[in-house]
């Protein structure tokens, strides 16, 4: 059971007015500076982000950026596996369905 006293009330207003608001000032100055930059024009080497290819691109990045998410997840579970059938420890409803052959 937890007791709310002023102290602990404080200590957690403070830590949450940090944690929240302020990592809002970096990403602030760091708009403020890319809206006051000039435009750059056109060349051939800016790629427009009106264009398929840049839909394209960024659904591919995308689409990297979440499997390489979840890659840890999904290749890990078989290596603990691969460990806990070598202790004889496995228990898979696959394996526990198959007759077993002395």
């Amino acid at each position: 059971m937890t007791v709310n006293t002023p102290w602990y009330d404080l200590t957690l207003a403070v830590c949450m007015l940090f944690g929240r608001f302020l990592f809002m000032i970096p990403a602030l100055a760091a708009a403020g500076s890319l809206a006051s930059k000039k435009r750059v024009p056109v060349t051939s080497g800016t790629l427009p982000t009106h264009g398929m290819l840049f839909v394209g691109l960024l659904i591919a990045t995308v689409i990297v950026i979440g499997a390489l998410t979840f890659f840890p997840a999904v290749s890990l579970g078989p290596i603990v596996e691969h460990f806990l059938m070598h202790q004889g420890k496995l228990h898979s409803s696959v394996l526990s369905s198959l007759p077993v052959w002395s």
